[in-house]
């Protein structure tokens, strides 16, 4: 039984030994797979010998000795090519850094595309379609109203109400697609802005408590702020039915936090574990942008308790 367990054991390490050297190519010639290769070929040349030993006993070296000789260059073969193999480590965090860093170069540059063909298409609003409107209103001022029949008048006055919606509705679309506010006043009075115009009307309380020194983060850090926080009141206002919305910002420890949160129905579209929401209600936009930045997030939500979600972005001082 104990010969055929050590025949076993020897063909077993032969085996490995074949199959680590036939590895040596596919690793580019290693120096650390090359040193564990030749300490696999060792314990099956030390195998060989402890199953010769069994039917020889004259023998031109001691048995022991040489086992002991054999173990100790396993020993250093290992070791050596444990310390050489941390390089190997060392290669794959660097490319995992490289991936991460060219992740968030696409998801930057992506997002930089779609913020000015944003502003290309307000502009193109703005410039195209504003004067035409603005035309037709003027032209529709010049009637003599007191020459019209009543029905005709009551024409022209839905004609003139429906241009004037037309130019409000179009400004208003010019300015969510590049917000005016956020270059000329800055993020938080765009937030203000805009938090006015989405809860007008609203039985909706929002508080905004936001004190900073704006010149300290980047334009782009802005614009992605406005955005995440307009996609949040926007699913706040249009999914979650909530009476109380609470945004908190600051400049802390090289980070600016972000802190949103509402008392409305919240949901279970979410897997805590992995931190990342599954789909829909434009976390995807978010997450997007956050991850642009280099930021990090944190959500906390289930039915009936709200939803709440604190992000930080790094910025220089």
């Amino acid at each position: 039984m104990l010969k055929f367990a050590i025949l076993l054991s020897m063909l077993f390490q032969l085996a490995a030994a074949v199959y680590a050297i036939s590895l040596i190519r596919r690793t580019r010639y290693n120096i650390s797979w090359i040193l564990i290769s030749a300490s696999f070929v060792l314990m099956a040349v030390r195998r060989l010998f402890d199953f010769s030993s069994l039917f020889w006993e004259d023998l031109l070296f001691k048995r022991e000795e040489v086992n002991s000789w054999i173990g100790v260059v396993i020993s250093l073969l290992m070791f050596s090519g444990v310390i050489f193999i941390r390089k190997i480590f060392n290669l794959n965090d660097r490319i995992e850094q490289l991936r991460q860093e060219s992740e968030q170069r696409i998801l930057s540059a992506v997002i930089q595309t779609e913020d000015k063909a944003r502003q290309a298409f307000a502009r193109e609003l703005h410039d195209g379609l504003g004067p035409v409107l603005s035309s037709i209103k003027m032209t529709l001022s010049a009637i003599n109203r007191d020459s019209l029949t009543p029905v005709n008048r009551a024409i022209f006055e839905r004609a003139f109400s429906a241009t004037d919606n037309s130019v409000a509705t179009l400004k208003e679309i010019a300015n969510n697609l590049s917000p005016h506010l956020l270059k000329n006043y800055g993020l938080v009075k765009a937030i203000e802005n805009l938090a006015g115009q989405l809860f007008d009307g609203s039985k909706i309380n929002v508080s905004v408590n936001a004190a900073f020194d704006e010149n300290l983060i980047s334009e782009e850090m802005k614009i992605s702020c406005y955005r995440i926080v307009s996609e949040l009141m926007n699913n706040s206002l249009k999914h979650a039915n909530p009476t109380e919305i609470q945004l908190k910002m600051n400049l802390t420890n090289q980070y600016l936090h972000l802190h949103y949160n509402d008392n409305g129905q919240g949901f279970t579209n979410f897997q805590n574990n992995k931190n990342e929401p599954v789909t829909g209600m434009g976390f995807n936009n978010i997450i997007s942008r956050t991850k642009s930045l280099k930021g990090m997030y944190h959500i906390e939500t289930s039915p009936g308790n709200g939803f709440s979600i604190e992000i930080y972005f790094p910025y220089n001082e």
